[in-house]
């Protein structure tokens, strides 16, 4: 594997193990996670939008037509369709939002505000060294077309949107079963959604890589 796709790769997986570690030390409680990831979403609704805005790849044949309030976007104007995604993606991001901070109260334990923006802040630095890394430096922006780079999110918004509704499933069971769930009950709705979001997100992100390199560089002008 080269260089920067590895480097990428081990700094997704240790951000995705922060909230694990954060719960078995008592940091962090299962609402926490949902909050977290929240945040994390947050971080790559923004940095989508700079990949939107600095990609220079080649649009590919037959790519999927959109609309903005009933108007056509032009695929081939980068701020249009960052303009189209900010939207689109935020509104999806605000209704996750909403649902993680539910689910979050609803999930029972202490919250701990403090360290969601420390966990959010390593998950989202992460995804900057992945913008940087593979994005700027390895030269990824002169192979993935804009409107390539725009729909990449969504696969990993559903995953954690299902994952998000089965950790929060778990967690309510585990808080009904008893008046003080164990340790290893608290963290069984933690490992489930960390595991499910790990293995998507790397598998998504060395697809992403795969998929930049087989593709034609443009020429910077």
């Amino acid at each position: 594997m080269p260089r920067a796709p590895l480097l990428s790769s081990l700094s997704l997986v240790v951000g995705n193990l922060l909230p694990i570690w954060a719960v078995w030390a008592g940091h962090m409680s299962v609402g926490d996670v949902f909050v977290v990831y929240w945040i994390e979403n947050l971080a790559y609704w923004a940095i989508t939008i700079v990949k939107v805005r600095t990609a220079r790849g080649e649009r590919g044949p037959g790519s999927a037509r959109m609309t903005l309030n009933g108007r056509p976007v032009d695929a081939s104007d980068s701020g249009s369709l960052a303009f189209f995604f900010a939207l689109h993606y935020g509104i999806f991001t605000f209704v996750h939002g909403v649902f993680a901070f539910v689910m979050a109260f609803l999930a029972g334990g202490d919250l701990h505000p403090g360290a969601w923006l420390l966990a959010g802040v390593a998950l989202g630095l992460s995804h900057l060294g992945s913008l940087w890394l593979n994005w700027f430096d390895g030269g990824e922006r002169w192979r993935v077309s804009a409107s390539t780079a725009m729909w990449q999110p969504y696969p990993r918004m559903l995953v954690l949107h299902v994952g998000i509704i089965v950790g929060f499933g778990l967690a309510m069971r585990s808080v009904g079963a008893s008046d003080a769930p164990s340790g290893l009950e608290e963290l069984a709705p933690v490992l489930l959604l960390l595991g499910l979001k790990t293995v998507v997100d790397l598998a998504l992100h060395l697809w992403e890589r795969r998929r930049a390199r087989s593709l034609p560089a443009v020429e910077a002008a």
